[in-house]
């Protein structure tokens, strides 16, 4: 399952106070099988953090019509009216109260459709948002990310003209 320790461990290093945690299961399925559950972790007025959160889930169901809908339109090859999903994600957005260290977010996500022709997708990204831009830190943050994304799978990036870099498998 999902717990506290694994969403929050980093951030409780460096932060004395205690996150509050909630979990939240999801509706379960009209055939009575689990429709998954997430965890969100925070933390507020701390002595590093402004406010700091995470959230992790991991659901699973059956489309919507109107889902099946968009996704043929998009050219994904769905049969049925019933098309079971798995969705997974990670997401944090973190506010230092040193107005010199940037703001960070970044939303991860899977997406898979089951099946003898299992469909999936993978995306998100992250960013800084500085009070004081400072160049080389800008540079940093986009080098590490690429070179730790080029550790883990073969990609290809672009960069936009504002800088943000778009990773793509």
């Amino acid at each position: 399952g999902i717990n506290a320790e694994y969403g929050c461990a980093a951030l409780s290093e460096v932060e004395a106070k205690e996150f509050t945690v909630d979990r939240w299961l999801r509706a379960a399925e009209p055939d009575g099988s689990s429709g998954g559950g997430g965890i969100t972790c925070i933390v507020q007025d701390g002595k590093t953090f402004e406010k700091a959160g995470v959230n992790i889930s991991v659901v699973r169901g059956t489309l919507s019509k109107q889902a099946i809908e968009q996704m043929k339109s998009r050219g994904k090859d769905l049969f049925g009216d019933t098309v079971p999903f798995t969705a997974m994600g990670i997401s944090s957005v973190i506010h230092p109260i040193n107005p010199h260290i940037p703001t960070v977010h970044f939303n991860y996500r899977y997406f898979e459709i089951p099946g003898e022709k299992k469909m999936w997708w993978f995306g998100g990204g992250s960013d800084l948002t500085p009070n004081y831009l400072v160049a080389d830190d800008v540079a940093h943050f986009h080098s590490t990310l690429k070179a730790r994304a080029m550790r883990t799978t073969q990609i290809t990036t672009q960069n936009t003209r504002n800088g943000a870099m778009n990773i793509s498998t």
